[in-house]
């Protein structure tokens, strides 16, 4: 029995679609936006490349990275931060943030508990 095929319950990182945006790409495993639909949980995997800035946003839901590969900065609010891979951040509902790469590229892991649409 081919689970992928016949229900989603299993599938591999390349059978999720890239999306690209203007400041990074991303794949999403599972959320509204997901390979597999979900409302109550958003995970993927996001991908900034070398000497960029991505855009300051928030949500309105908790959010949780883990850093897959490379290293880059974070500003949280008003703080900035080094993080590297195998790093985790924590960052809270509503707070501003954005992703600062310099000459190598970032994989982060995310997850968002409730249901948000990302469209930037």
């Amino acid at each position: 029995m081919n689970t992928k095929k016949n229900n989603n319950l299993i599938f591999n990182l390349n059978d999720i679609e890239k999306r690209i945006f203007k400041d990074r790409w991303v794949r999403f495993a599972f959320g509204p936006q997901g390979f597999k639909q979900s409302k109550k949980l958003n995970f993927g995997i996001v991908n900034f490349e070398k000497n960029n800035i991505s855009l300051n946003h928030s949500h309105h839901v908790e959010e949780a990275l883990y850093v897959l590969s490379g290293n880059c900065k974070i500003k949280i609010a008003e703080r900035t931060f080094s993080i590297k891979k195998d790093d985790f951040v924590f960052i809270p509902k509503s707070t501003d943030h954005k992703i600062i790469t310099d000459s190598h590229p970032v994989r982060i892991l995310f997850i968002f508990g409730g249901e948000i649409l990302i469209n930037h």
